[in-house]
């Protein structure tokens, strides 16, 4: 898989293949490249046996079940006494089959990453599109037991491929409009089973890329009187992805429909696919609440950490009251023509 995994890499760096409108994504595949080469490398399939033993996996799909559940009867889909279970025997041989990765970045921060973000489980604030109430497991893979004392950031586009918190040529129409909303933003503290929990949307798409959200977890910070987090160490930086059938149903609900970027595939997107490789699996577990996608989503994913590690992501922006601020010396200013990290070397590409 290394070997190939290289092979692939070569490939992409030489054809000289873009993300975000005017960015390379040189350095995403050569960081990915280093995790999967790594000789101390390690993801949650690892962790099998502990889990198992300790109970966790059961207690997670026990919890996750009830959890769907929950969400049916209260969307009018089910009733309180109809929770028919799957036998947690059969979860826990096939745990591990889907396992994020750790101990080096998933992926990049990308260019869009604000700083200050509220903690708060509902990142909707007004924005319409699928409704996804999302599970994110952290699990610590150098001792394989749940992480509880971590804060799971997560943001992601809205449904027609725009960031907010920011304002940048091609991020949508480049207008202001965005820079004033922290929509699809936001942290949660892991519980006691290392569990994060969001209401989020599945994220539209934009050129360059297929539909993701982007994740970083944080450990040791401050929590402040605002609501926010100061300081601590970050572990892990990664992107979530969703199956392209899913996606495919999506896409054709208002507003996604109404997008009119062009659409980049999973299987043309090579983060997505340099993601799926060394075991590791980044694409959301989703199951639906009512009958179509329209009726809502629950979505799963564990996420394996060394907690030890330290990321050093690059912010572009800082929340405040008054909507997103320049993060001074940021290397992603002035995206995505003339930043330090648009992978041209500062200088704009030619037309």
């Amino acid at each position: 898989m290394v070997h190939f995994s290289q092979a692939f890499a070569a490939v992409l760096l030489a054809t000289g293949v873009v993300a975000h409108p005017g960015a390379s994504i040189h350095k995403d595949v050569k960081r990915r490249q280093a995790h999967l080469d790594h000789p101390m490398r390690r993801n949650v399939g690892d962790c099998k046996r502990e889990l198992v033993e300790s109970g966790w996996v059961r207690e997670q799909h026990m919890r996750r079940e009830a959890r769907l559940h929950e969400l049916r009867v209260a969307a009018g889909f089910a009733k309180e006494g109809e929770l028919v279970r799957r036998d947690p025997a059969e979860v826990e041989a096939k745990f591990g089959e889907r396992a994020a990765c750790t101990l080096d970045p998933e992926s990049t921060e990308g260019p869009y990453w604000v700083i200050g973000e509220l903690i708060r489980q509902d990142l909707l604030t007004g924005e319409k599109g699928v409704v996804t109430h999302l599970d994110i497991n952290v699990i610590d893979t150098s001792g394989c037991k749940p992480v509880t004392d971590a804060y799971v950031e997560m943001w992601g586009t809205n449904s027609t491929g725009v960031y907010t918190g920011v304002q940048a040529r091609g991020n949508g129409d480049g207008s202001k409009t965005a820079i004033a909303t922290n929509a699809l933003r936001g942290l949660q503290p892991t519980g006691k089973n290392g569990t994060a929990t969001f209401i989020t949307l599945i994220p539209g798409h934009y050129v360059g890329r297929t539909n993701h959200l982007h994740t970083i977890i944080h450990h040791g910070a401050k929590l402040l009187p605002n609501n926010t987090i100061q300081g601590g160490t970050i572990s892990h930086v990664g992107q979530f992805y969703v199956d392209q059938n899913m996606l495919a149903e999506v896409e054709k609900t208002p507003p996604y429909s109404t997008n009119t970027q062009a659409q980049t595939k999973n299987a043309q997107d090579f983060l997505f696919t340099m993601g799926k490789q060394g075991g590791d699996d980044p694409t959301l577990h989703i199951s639906l609440i009512g009958k179509t996608v329209a009726d809502g989503l629950y979505a799963t994913i564990d996420v394996g950490v060394n907690p030890k590690a330290k990321q050093n992501p690059q912010p572009v922006n800082m929340w405040t009251s008054g909507g997103g601020i320049p993060v001074p010396g940021s290397p992603w200013t002035g995206y995505p023509d003339s930043c330090k990290n648009c992978g041209f070397g500062g200088k704009p590409p030619k037309e």
